[in-house]
């Protein structure tokens, strides 16, 4: 018997986060959809919950959503 899982994008604490690469993180974005207004930010650190290392409160990546918290 074949077991197939599926895969998820999103990290839980046990998961690594991705790598801004994979993602194609941009330092600054040319959008104006930008990393604050993501429900993945964490403003208090720079940091992103799925996206390794700091991140520009301005940039983006693939993994963007609009924070419905945010107007």
């Amino acid at each position: 018997m074949l077991a197939i899982g599926t895969v998820s994008f999103f990290a839980s604490p046990l998961q690594a986060k991705v790598t801004k690469l994979a993602v194609k993180y941009q330092q600054k974005s040319a959008t104006g959809k930008i990393c604050k207004d993501c429900m993945h930010f964490i403003a208090a650190t720079n940091e992103c919950k799925l996206v390794e290392g700091k991140i520009n409160s301005e940039g983006w990546c693939t993994f963007y959503i609009k924070d419905p918290k945010k107007s």
